[in-house]
């Protein structure tokens, strides 16, 4: 009897030894997965990713899609600092991103094709209180100075004040592929630029330069790159 009682007793001991045992391992394994987690993030701050791989992309890669208008990029792929979408308005025409959303796991449902050829990739934003479509907009980061290209092809329709930035202009242009809707760039500093009624080809011609909007707003998309923000604004609205 007196041997049975000490046999339970040693099981008992070997039993809360095995569990203390496999505790401890669950507990350092799971220091490991959150050392390498705090380590990934640090690394994803300070190594961020490039908006197009300029080895893959032509001056006329097309960003977004809209009303059967491809959305080529206004700078060149070499000199984007970042591509990020926001609301801008009621009356604009949601674009359709082409790429990868790194914003995607805070906007569950927003469509997009995935990678592409270009490796693009694009954020987007908070809203800020705008109302519209969450990809209404495009900022297409520069650094201020970088020459602005039409997005797409056909017709400046007119160029007329940024009522944002004193200087800087909004040039539209009606594409070929759809005369019912408006490109419009926002934030161009036009000097030298195409003019009103000129033919421009996606990729191709020049429109301007970027404007320096930092230097009196602050831009949102500075959030997502290495520089001040600066960037041009493409939006599409229909007519009528």
């Amino acid at each position: 009897m007196r041997e049975s009682r000490k046999a339970g007793r040693d099981a008992g001991v070997y039993r809360r030894r095995r569990l203390a045992a496999v505790a401890l391992l669950v507990i350092g394994a799971l220091a490991l997965v959150f050392a390498v987690l705090v380590q990934t993030q640090a690394s994803g701050a300070t190594e961020r990713v490039v908006p197009i791989d300029p080895n893959n992309a032509g001056p006329d890669t097309v960003l977004a899609e809209v009303a059967g208008v491809g959305i080529s990029t206004p700078v060149r792929p070499a000199s984007l600092t970042g591509l990020g979408y926001h609301p801008e308005g009621g009356s604009l025409v949601a674009l359709a991103p082409r790429g990868e959303n790194l914003s995607r796991n805070a906007l569950l449902g927003l469509v997009s094709s995935g990678e592409t050829p270009e490796d693009i990739n694009y954020n987007v934003m908070d809203d800020a209180g705008r109302e519209g479509p969450r990809t209404g907009a495009l900022d297409v980061g520069a650094v201020a100075g970088t020459t602005a290209y039409a997005p797409v092809t056909g017709s400046v329709t007119s160029i007329r004040p940024d009522p944002t930035v004193e200087g800087a202009n909004v040039v539209e242009i009606k594409p070929d592929a759809n005369p019912d809707v408006r490109v419009n760039v926002a934030l161009v500093q036009s000097n030298g630029g195409a003019g009103v009624n000129d033919h421009v080809v996606a990729g191709m011609t020049r429109l301007g330069t970027v404007a320096d909007s930092a230097k009196v707003l602050d831009p949102q998309l500075s959030a997502y790159t290495t520089d001040a923000g600066n960037h041009v604004t493409v939006t599409v609205s229909r007519v009528g």
